[in-house]
């Protein structure tokens, strides 16, 4: 009875909460950091006391809680990874008070030794992943008040990115947005049909999914007559970076000429949502994806990542290393742990005084200052051929041209094999979309773009294909729709 008390509670809270996002709630960007570092300390303190697994790690570590006194001190308490911490202690120690008594909702994900790690959740976490879900709705997607279908098209089941998609959108609905969830998941024909029978009933329609399936979606409903013209249709998607060539290519598709109605957001299984774009970070996004030399002045880097804003009540991040570390609440509360995404954090001033300096004055029509992360593809999908490393975004970047995406899904493999001398070369599998015919033409069309392309961005790669020529180039293989070793249907496998 306490329980439901309490989360009875926290739910009334959130139904006759109206200003979260209000100016005055927001404040500047200092005042957000500032209750982002406060809350940090007071979930660590929490963690402490109420955590059996987390008590007993900073014992094993030394830590004198006490001595944690503000946020330099934070700083220095070492992180908790998936080894030392989540495979360390029994599942149900990591909870609030060692027990499941507020656990609403358990997701699942596959671990590397192919033991699934368990991911409990809270009324709290998935009443904070709905204010973020009203944020983007709100003053990204521009829903207002108008009557909207969302189609959640990510997988359900365990899947956390199904299930909590859901709960936040329900949590919404119960606030009094004129918002209609249905939840097909990744059921291609189905969602297909509700686009078609459905969806011009509503006056928006907000379809979500992982970045390869949503462009399945959208191409085979074109194929199947659906007009476009007579929806507006807005893309929410999650699991994998995207590059902007998909994103122009899909919009127009739709019928779009708003860039914002693609929206990508940052989340995993261990934490949920984490960041999300906003307008002006996908309108700088697109500015550097087109002026690389600039991407490279603010990232120091041959890439292009992923980025987002992030509100630092909802999440604490920090930057050790290349690595990204977060502290956020939970059923099983993360405190300083290493999610082993390489990226890093910028203020949201130092961003827009960047771009001021380039006389590109876009920030002002942004109401909430929210901090940047950004994101690069981890390490492992990252080939290096004589010495050049070729990077995942690189890859997606060549393969999502526009002469490529009536063809290929967006789904590839890089890997690095032998030829019959024994010489090293580069392997690129991609995936032809269904109905594409494997001809030794297309072969050349895309060995040809993706060397023309990664060598516009990738300076590593210019001076060896400059020095060996063919030696770098990669071999193409394509792989026929849904092929099961590679490209399982229904299964959906990072490459970034």
């Amino acid at each position: 009875m306490q329980t439901q008390n309490h989360n009875l509670k926290i739910l009334t809270d959130w139904l006759n909460d109206e200003c979260f996002y209000s100016e005055s709630a927001l404040g500047n960007e200092e005042n957000l950091i500032k209750q982002g570092e406060n809350k940090a300390l007071k979930l660590f303190r929490e963690a402490f006391e109420r955590i059996p697994a987390y008590k007993d790690f900073l014992k094993k570590h030394n830590i004198n809680p006490d001595s944690i006194k503000n946020i330099s001190d934070f700083k220095k308490i070492p992180s908790t990874t998936k080894e030392n911490y989540i495979e360390k202690y029994a599942f149900k120690d990591r909870c609030w008070d060692g027990n499941l008594d507020d656990i609403t909702m358990i997701s699942a994900s596959s671990g590397t030794t192919g033991e699934p790690h368990f991911w409990p959740r809270n009324l709290v976490n998935e009443i904070e992943g709905a204010c973020a879900h009203e944020f983007i709705f709100k003053d990204v997607l521009k829903i207002e008040d108008k009557k909207t279908l969302f189609i959640n098209g990510f997988a359900m089941g365990n899947w956390i990115a199904g299930t909590y998609t859901s709960a936040c959108v329900n949590l919404i609905a119960w606030k009094g947005y004129p918002i209609t969830l249905m939840s097909p998941g990744n059921a291609i024909d189905a969602i297909v049909e509700i686009l078609s029978k459905i969806a011009p009933e509503y006056e928006i329609v907000i379809m979500s999914g992982h970045a390869p399936v949503l462009k399945e979606i959208v191409e085979k409903a074109v194929k199947k007559g659906v007009d476009f013209k007579r929806l507006n249709l807005k893309l929410f998607g999650t699991g994998q970076a995207i590059t902007e060539n998909w994103r122009k290519y899909l919009l127009k598709i739709i019928n779009s000429d708003n860039y914002c109605d693609a929206v990508n957001v940052y989340g995993s299984a261990d934490a949920a949502l984490m960041g999300f774009e906003t307008s002006f970070s996908i309108s700088l996004r697109k500015i550097l994806s087109e002026n690389f030399d600039k991407s490279k002045e603010i990232f120091h880097d041959e890439r292009l990542p992923s980025i987002y804003n992030f509100d630092p009540r909802l999440i604490y991040f920090e930057e050790e290393g290349k690595e990204l570390h977060i502290t956020k609440n939970s059923g099983c509360p993360l405190i300083k742990y290493n999610i082993q995404d390489e990226g890093g954090i910028i203020l949201f001033k130092d961003m827009a005084d960047f771009f001021k300096n380039q006389e590109i004055n876009i920030a002002d029509s942004q109401k909430a200052k929210f901090p940047f992360v950004y994101l690069f593809g981890r390490d492992k999908f990252m080939v290096k051929i004589y010495g050049a490393n070729v990077y995942s975004e690189h890859v997606q970047h060549a393969l999502n041209h526009e002469a490529l995406q009536p063809l290929l899904t967006g789904r590839y493999v890089l890997e690095m094999g032998y030829d019959e001398n024994q010489n090293p070369e580069m392997i690129c599998r991609v995936e032809l979309n269904p109905e594409i015919e494997q001809k030794p033409e297309l072969i050349n069309l895309i060995q040809h773009i993706f060397v023309k392309e990664v060598k516009k961005i990738n300076s590593e790669y210019n001076f060896v294909l400059d020095k060996l020529g063919d030696k770098v180039k990669p071999r193409i293989i394509l792989h026929e729709h849904g092929y099961e070793k590679y490209f399982p249907i229904g299964k959906t496998k990072k490459n970034a």
